[in-house]
């Protein structure tokens, strides 16, 4: 075959998979117009609109109860090591459980035993 021929097809096949890619992933923004554009027709009542705003104020709640416990978690594990020398053993609470490590320059947990406390909450 014919050398140009080779390079006018290689180059026809790799336009028509990229166009084809593009054309197959959403966009963001046309996820957000269709989202727009579905509740756009919906009229809520004022009940119904004060019904979601209530429940839009608990999850936000909760997020942020969420995060403050979070924070308050990695304080502590930060924390976990003060006063310690390298290499000292230290056990660190998490969620109901007891997660074991060692001291280094910061805590460290034992990986074989978080992938064992990740499966048995699966």
């Amino acid at each position: 075959m014919n050398k140009t021929k080779v390079i006018l097809l290689t180059t026809l096949l790799g336009s028509v998979l990229g166009l084809t890619a593009c054309q197959s992933t959403p966009n963001a923004e046309q996820g957000m117009d269709q989202d727009h554009h579905r509740h756009q027709g919906m009229q809520l009542t004022p009940e119904q609109r004060a019904e979601w705003q209530a429940k839009r104020e608990q999850r936000l709640e909760k997020r942020e109860q969420m995060r403050e416990e979070r924070q308050a978690q990695w304080a502590k594990i930060e924390q976990a090591c003060q006063g310690k020398r390298i290499g000292d053993r230290v056990d660190v609470q998490w969620k109901n459980r007891t997660i074991q490590g060692t001291c280094e320059v910061r805590f460290i947990p034992d990986q074989s035993q978080f992938k064992r406390q990740a499966n048995a909450t699966t």
